[in-house]
């Protein structure tokens, strides 16, 4: 993982400013690793369970007054599956720390759970968000939290997430938008177990968004353990940064269509593909390790 996180770090503190979070006593150390600390790399000391920020960390929005929000999503360990208690904390410490107002969802929602246009458009799962595990009220309660607090106008469900992914389906895996009228969907070889499951979910999204509205197919691996079991790999994985797309590579024989995909789609952009196999070893990608910031974080706020 330490030459996954330096050459991570390298490519996106060179396109925006960087916030990366240590434990207190590998600050020195984490330093060393990635070159120092600068205007482009903080590294704030704050413990936590895992890696994916995406997730555990808070949704940033702009409020009517122009000021920076963080929701709290009630972060369970993806249904109490895996240790949180830390990670349930963070966006009520970080919210503290950089004097950030907070406010707490009436639903449980990770980041990886939505995408979002901009626009007042979304695309969410069923599987993971009406999940017993969660504790959600109803779709439409659930649609109601997100209307008033993301701006969502319209909410497509999808019916499927990846069979192996251990959030029980996050849409990060399987849709994501690259501007507000096109959207990139993984779709899959007819050998691939999930392939019946990735062409029901473009049928929905051709249904609800209809004719004007453009989607991509995006190729989706087939990767597996070194003891043969199934991995949730995805390139949709892919994080979207000033200038640069970061996209999972897995050595497999679909990176490079993959990449040739959203170079086309992004022509301002530079695509890069990062070996992304040890983080997917944890069952997860690039896009679930970052949650971006919305606003300047003033250093002397910093404690």
């Amino acid at each position: 993982m330490e030459a996954l996180y330096r050459r991570l770090i390298g490519l996106l503190r060179a396109a925006e400013p960087v916030h990366l979070l240590v434990a207190p006593d590998d600050r020195r150390r984490v330093a060393e690793l990635l070159g120092g600390e600068d205007a482009s790399l903080r590294l704030e000391p704050l413990l936590c369970n895992d890696i994916w920020m995406r997730d555990a960390g808070p949704i940033s929005v702009i409020d009517d007054a122009g000021g920076v929000l963080f929701l709290d999503g009630n972060f369970n360990g993806w249904g109490k599956r895996f240790p949180h208690e830390l990670d349930a904390l963070l966006p009520l410490l970080l919210a503290r720390r950089w004097k950030y107002r907070r406010h707490r969802l009436a639903i449980c929602l990770e980041g990886g759970a939505i995408e979002v246009n901009g626009q007042g458009l979304a695309v969410t799962t069923t599987p993971v968000l009406t999940h017993p595990n969660r504790g959600n009220p109803s779709p439409e309660q659930i649609e109601s939290e997100l209307r008033r607090w993301l701006g969502v106008k319209q909410l497509v469900w999808l019916p499927h997430g990846l069979s192996m992914d251990h959030t029980d389906g996050h849409v990060d895996n399987l849709a994501r938008f690259v501007d507000p009228n096109r959207l990139v969907c993984s779709m899959a070889a007819p050998d691939h177990p999930d392939a019946s499951a990735l062409a029901d979910n473009r049928d929905v999204l051709e249904q609800a968004l209809g004719p004007g509205f453009e989607l991509i197919d995006l190729p989706m691996p087939l990767v597996r353990s070194a003891t043969g079991r199934r991995l949730p790999a995805s390139h949709a994985n892919f994080y979207l940064a000033p200038g640069l797309v970061l996209m999972p590579g897995f050595g497999h024989n679909t990176d490079d269509q993959a990449r040739a995909t959203l170079q086309m789609l992004l022509p301002q952009h530079r695509v890069v593909d990062l070996d992304c196999r040890p983080a997917l070893a944890h069952g997860g990608g690039l896009h679930c390790m970052i949650q971006p910031l919305h606003g300047r974080i003033d250093p002397e706020t910093r404690r």
